[in-house]
């Protein structure tokens, strides 16, 4: 499965960064369904982020965490994946095609609403910038 999700920001690039890159330990400030996050320490390749999801759609609220396996601030990149806690356990995931578009419409727009939060962050940076 395949998702997409874009929203243009009337922000110069280095604002939205700013939100998702600099500050990645804060997602919990913009994606709506993260309640709260944390990251010792700033961005770099192997930190790890701990991320109190809410729940939404058929996901279950609980607590996930993600590493940073690539970040490149001149680039403004970053690649994620998300990790396991205590070592020796694992996930299994199983799709089921009676709930995929539920899933689909459940992470489409959670993102979409975060992302219109990041919009929201970047654009107010922009403006305090100008001065207006």
């Amino acid at each position: 499965m395949e998702m997409r999700v874009e929203i243009v920001i009337a922000a110069p690039a280095e604002d939205a960064w700013a939100v998702v890159g600099d500050h990645f330990g804060e997602i919990g400030q913009w994606a709506s369904a993260i309640t709260a996050s944390a990251m010792d320490g700033r961005p770099a390749v192997g930190q790890v982020r701990a991320c109190q999801v809410a729940g939404f759609g058929p996901i279950a609220a609980g607590v996930i965490t993600e590493r940073l396996v690539s970040f490149d601030p001149a680039a403004r990149s970053l690649f994620y994946e998300a990790v396991e806690r205590r070592e020796g356990t694992s996930r299994i995931y199983r799709a089921d095609k009676a709930v995929l578009g539920s899933l689909r419409a459940a992470v489409e727009d959670h993102w979409r609403r975060g992302l219109g939060r990041v919009k929201d962050l970047a654009e107010a940076e922009q403006r305090e910038k100008d001065g207006s």
